[in-house]
């Protein structure tokens, strides 16, 4: 392994313990000695740090070995899944979601349990799971496989924590809230725990997708590399 990739190795380790560790027992701990914002702040910086350091570093690690690649159909399903991920991370920010920070009192909201929410309780999640399958799906390079493999288990790890520390934060409340929606996506719907309302889903859908569109165009600028592969 060159030095470049040990550099992405070592960066996406250093992401994954720094949003895993503090969600053990250490983050009480932290936030008793320094308080919830301080350790809000320096998370946030961490992490954003960490985030940089990872970009960097694949962008700087070499391109190959090659485990698979498709034909130009098959990224088709890479471009749908960016799609439904863009949507995903427009709803996460637009919609009364309480796994969001500072929402955890819409848990009792029975608006909450509408529109995304009813699809997943964990859009912003699950668009970074969905945009990391894309990228993986369509680049099949072993830096890929550090780089978004690292992010997407992160991501999905991510649900399951949230739904922990909920748990533990609201007790009953969020076990009705946790019964009437689902972590995977359209589970609930399919149960029949969940109904889905296209009025409230249709201009996020339409949002999502100009989101998608700006990002597919703007992809070479600001990542510096074409979206064939993304």
């Amino acid at each position: 392994m060159t030095g470049s990739l040990w550099a992405l190795v070592t960066a996406t380790a250093v992401f994954l313990a720094i949003h895993i560790i503090p969600s053990s027992f250490m983050r009480s701990a932290l936030v008793a000695r320094v308080g919830t914002g301080a350790y809000l702040g320096g998370f946030s910086l961490l992490s954003a740090g960490a985030m940089i350091w990872m970009i960097f570093a694949y962008l700087d690690a070499p391109d190959g070995p090659i485990f698979w690649q498709f034909e130009n159909s098959a990224r088709y399903t890479a471009i749908g899944l960016m799609i439904v991920a863009s949507v995903l991370f427009v709803s996460a920010y637009t919609s009364r979601n309480p796994t969001a920070i500072g929402n955890e009192k819409k848990v009792t909201d029975p608006a909450a349990r509408g529109g995304i929410v009813a699809i997943t309780r964990h859009p912003l999640m699950w668009s970074f799971v969905l945009w990391a399958i894309a990228h993986l799906l369509n680049n099949g390079d072993l830096r890929s496989i550090i780089f978004f493999g690292g992010f997407g288990l992160l991501a999905f790890l991510g649900t399951i924590m949230i739904d922990k520390k909920r748990a533990a934060d609201l007790g009953e409340k969020w076990t009705e809230f946790k019964n009437s929606t689902s972590n995977i996506p359209f589970l609930a719907v399919f149960q029949g725990r969940a109904k889905l309302s296209i009025s409230q889903l249709w201009w996020r859908v339409i949002a999502g997708f100009v989101l998608f569109m700006a990002f597919f165009h703007l992809h070479a600028m600001v990542i510096g590399v074409p979206p064939y592969p993304l």
